[in-house]
Order: structure tokens, then sequence, then C-alpha cells
């Protein structure tokens, strides 16, 4: 069912580790009535710092305690953490009708008018690329065909060449970590975690679950035809992989010589004001002046 934009409700979710000064600067961009703003700092991380330049306040919350959970790359802690930002945006006594998951090292490249009236719409924004079951062959499909250790002190980054049985509850998929689902997607999900938990015990032991484990559900789910990037429907495959839209962001990886993703800089501008996705990722370092053209832009539209 279609929102109203003006009453769209959205949970912002961020997981973040580093550079308190930019995640500041991105929470002030999403500063509205109608934005909450649920905040992960990585355990191992000191919070002190990101705490003293964001109110902590009925707009923005940051998890505490037990709640924040230290974060590996490529670990069932991703999904770990951003399943914990659900469950406070669920548990926090509003109702959202959006749930967008964000990276410290976001910016919105639209106008908050343009994005919660994008948000009002009955669009799943993610992305799916390649699909990962028993009969596929691709890349990626070692992510789950063997056990793969990357939590834990001891075994942190180790790879095995165990092979295992692929999950068959479900098909699964892999994407682009960050999305923006609606209230009643979000729903679907939560279910199916809690009635399937074999599906969590599986991702424990996968590589960048992340890219993985709320793509698929997305993907069996009755909202899957509302998938906004979804390469199981592209008309024409070539040209839906140069895309450099992901869900609702703009992430650059098909630029040549350089560490992808791309850091965005001044070069990106007309990509992104250009682009139909909402925010831009990855801001650091080189991001400054791109950075204070965006806010202008967006202020003046």
């Amino acid at each position: 069912m279609l929102v109203d934009s003006v009453k769209v409700k959205a949970a912002i979710l961020i997981l973040a580790h580093d550079r308190p000064a930019h995640l500041a600067r991105l929470v002030k961009a999403l500063s509205s009535d109608w934005t909450r703003v649920f905040i992960h700092i990585d355990g191992r991380v000191d919070i002190a710092p990101f705490q003293d330049r964001i109110a902590d306040d009925a707009t923005v919350a940051f998890l505490q305690g037990k709640d924040r959970i230290e974060v590996n790359w490529g670990g069932f802690s991703q999904v770990e953490a951003t399943l914990r930002l659900l469950h406070a945006s669920l548990n926090c006594g509003e109702r959202f009708d959006r749930f967008c998951l964000l990276s410290g090292s976001d910016f919105p490249i639209k106008s908050l008018h343009d994005i919660r009236d994008g948000f009002s719409s009955e669009k799943e924004f993610i992305r799916i690329d390649r699909r990962l079951d028993d009969s596929d062959d691709n890349s990626h499909c070692r992510n789950v065909r063997y056990v793969h250790f990357r939590d834990g002190p001891k075994i942190e980054g180790a790879d095995s060449n165990e092979p295992r049985k692929v999950y068959a509850g479900i098909s699964l998929y892999h994407g682009c970590q960050w999305w923006s689902l609606t209230e009643g997607c979000i729903g679907y999900v939560i279910d199916f975690v809690d009635r399937n938990r074999d599906y969590t015990d599986f991702h424990t032991y996968t590589l960048c679950p992340d890219e993985i484990f709320f793509h698929s559900i997305v993907k069996s789910s009755p909202f899957s035809a509302n998938i906004t990037h979804d390469f199981e429907t592209a008309k024409h495959l070539d040209a839906f992989f140069a895309l450099n839209e992901h869900g609702c962001h703009y992430v650059d990886w098909t630029s040549e010589g350089v560490l992808l993703p791309k850091v965005l800089d001044e070069a990106d501008l007309n990509c992104l004001l250009n682009s139909e996705a909402y925010f831009g990722r990855k801001f650091r370092g080189r991001s400054e002046s791109l950075l204070e053209i965006i806010e202008s832009a967006i202020r003046e539209s």
C-alpha cells in the first residue's frame, strides 16, 4: 500500500566504526520530523567521540552495552549488528513505514523531500546481482559452499577448504549490502528469521553474509516483485552490471585503476546528481569539497 509522503516515517539504521565528525554530519543531514536514527558503533571502538558530537535524544538513539558487538569484515557480526538495529527500531515505541540501512561513510545526494517521496512508494530498494544455489557457477558461490570463520578473536579472518551443503530452505542470492525496505517487507524478514533458526546457523559460517542474508529472504518473499534492482528481471544484463546504482545507493564498483568501491570526489558530481539514487558511498578524505557542493545543492533543491 502506498504511503502518503507527508505521513511517511522512516527508521534510519547506521552501522559505523570511525570518523565521528562525518557521522555527525550525516545524522544532521537526515534530521527531520519524519526520520528517527538508530546507530550501532562497533563494539571495539570508544563510543564517546561519537556521542560527544551527536545528541542522543528522541530522534537519535545509540545502541548501548550488550547491544553493541564487535563487527568483523566478512563475518556474521555484520548481520547481527543490523538485526540489533532493526529490533531497536521495532521496539522503540514508534511505528515506521520504511527501514533504511546506511553505513557511516554514506551521505544523502538528494533532498529530504525527494527521499521522503521515494520512501512513500512500495519499492524495495535492494540490489540482487547473482544466485548462489548448487546449480550456479560464479565467483561468489564459494561464500556459501565452504565453511568460513570471520568472527571470534582466535579465528578471525580464517577460511577453510571444507565444503558444505548449500542452504536448501530458500534459494540464496547475493547483492549490495545496503538497502531500504518497507515495513511489510521487514516484518516478513523478521518473521522468517524467527521461524528458521537453521538459516541463521548456516550463515554464521558464510563469507560476507551481509550481502546474502537479507537479499535471499526478500527474493523469496511476496515483496520480490517490488525489488528495484534485480538481475533476473533486467532487460539488458550488461547495462545492469555497468550501473552504479545499488538499491537507493550510488556506489562506484566500475571504475578502473582504483580500490573499489571508489572513494567519491568532485569528478563524480554529475553522476551523483543525475543518478536516481538517494544516497552515495563512500565519502572519505578527498570527498570534502564534493560534500560541500552536495550540501549546497540539497539546500537549494
